[in-house]
């Protein structure tokens, strides 16, 4: 059973950029009164790997899918203006008990938006699909933590010596 992430962004220049993005009015009647000031992540691709000789991994962005919400524009200008920011994304499950518990949270410092793509789907062949985005961030550092198991992991980037 799928379930959502919910994800904090705050900017250098702009500041919490996801406040509000879980309202009615960002979102309709989607709206999240538990997860107010977060944007909704509907999906999430992050791949990692460890090429050739290369003494640390390599890491590509991480990607969100997202509804067009508040945060879109914020998000447009940050791109344009190469404006730092912190990423936090927490995932949820459901537990024994049928609540949603917060099991996994990935940290992103020292970030970027690098790409967005805005995809407003073909009105009669997916007449039941919404306009969605696909954000894709890099960043300095990251953080796993599980906190359920009690495990953490962290990779950043740093001059080589």
């Amino acid at each position: 059973m799928a379930s959502y992430g919910y994800m904090t962004i705050t900017g250098k220049t702009q500041g919490l950029i996801s406040a509000g993005c879980s309202t009615q009015d960002s979102i309709g009647n989607k709206c999240q009164a538990a997860h107010t000031d977060e944007i909704m992540v509907l999906a999430l691709n992050h791949r990692m790997a460890n090429v050739g000789n290369i003494k640390r991994a390599t890491h590509t962005p991480i990607v969100i899918t997202k509804n067009v919400d508040k945060s879109s524009p914020l998000l447009a200008q940050a791109l344009s203006n190469r404006e730092e920011i912190k990423c936090t994304i927490r995932f949820y499950r459901t537990s024994a008990f049928g609540t949603q518990e917060k099991y996994y949270t990935i940290e992103l410092e020292g970030g970027q938006v690098a790409d967005l793509l805005l995809d407003l789907p073909h009105a009669v062949l997916h007449s039941d699909a919404e306009a969605q985005e696909q954000i894709s961030f890099r960043y300095r550092t990251i953080t796993w933590t599980h906190h359920l198991a009690g495990t953490c992991g962290i990779s950043f980037w740093e001059e080589d010596e």
